[in-house]
Formats: structure tokens, sequence, C-alpha cells
């Protein structure tokens, strides 16, 4: 499936990447190509994935963060531990003109790619996933409960 939006990160394909260990990023996404992205290593149902930002994204996504510290009345400092925990986990990329993001080597042996890798889009940010957890993670088993709430799917 590979139905895509310029305004948000929507839809999900497995590419390969290519013998640099570049992964093209979907057509439809072609507003971060040249854009300068900010990627977190993060995990998710506990497999580890790379969340992938624009640079405003994540300045919203920590000024997000930082407003719901303060709504929780937390210490300003407190605040600024979380924040420096995530930037910390974070490293700077570039999409090429040719609409490829490298994906460096510790990462790529992290999220154990090997020829293939899943692109998923999140609404304000992607994410780039191992093709078998991605299966594993996002099974209509896995999203149930959740899809009795939300009844999105079903």
């Amino acid at each position: 499936m590979e139905s895509v939006s310029t305004e948000l990160f929507t839809g999900n394909v497995t590419r390969k990447l290519d013998p640099k260990s570049r992964l093209a990023i979907p057509a439809g996404w072609r507003s971060v190509q040249g854009a300068e992205l900010t990627i977190l290593e993060a995990s998710s149902d506990g497999f580890p994935i790379l969340k992938c930002f624009t640079r405003e994204a994540f300045a919203a996504k920590i000024a997000n963060i930082r407003a719901q510290g303060e709504a929780r009345n937390m210490a300003p400092g407190e605040i600024d531990r979380y924040i420096g925990f995530i930037a910390g986990r974070c490293f700077p990329a570039e999409v090429s003109s040719q609409g490829k993001l490298l994906i460096p080597k510790a990462q790529r042996e992290n999220l154990k790619l090997a020829e293939t890798a899943t692109v998923v889009g999140r609404g304000p940010h992607f994410e780039i996933w191992e093709p078998e957890n991605f299966k594993v993670a996002n099974s209509p088993a896995a999203v149930a409960d959740m899809d009795k709430i939300f009844n999105m799917i079903s």
C-alpha cells in the first residue's frame, strides 16, 4: 500500500535498501526531499524503530512535551532532563535530492535491517521498521482492543 499525502505522512511501504544503506522515501512525501530531519531512536511494542521528524515537527513535539510537563507541575529540571534524554537519542539526517534517506550502520544493525525496511506514515512523522516486526506489531490481533474503542478498521 503506497497511498500517501503531502500534508501528513500516511500509508506504509516496504522498500529495498540500496548498497549504500539508503532507503527511498515514498514519492508522495517529496515535501521532505532535501529537508533536514531529526531522527529519534525509539521503540514501539518492544521493537526498535526510527521516528523521523521534520525539524518543525520535532520542535513542536518538544514544545508539547514541555507543556505537558508544566501542566503536570513537573519541575523544570525534570522536564529538561527528559528532553535531554530524547535529544541524546536523536541524530540529524537529510533526504537526498533523489528522495533517499541514509540509515547509518549502527541504526541499521539496531533495527536488524537486512535488505528491506518498512516506512510507515504516522501523521506528523514517519517511522522506519524491520518489516517482520512491523507485521507483528500491526497485525489485526495486535490492534483489536484499540479498534474496539475507536472503531476505525472493523
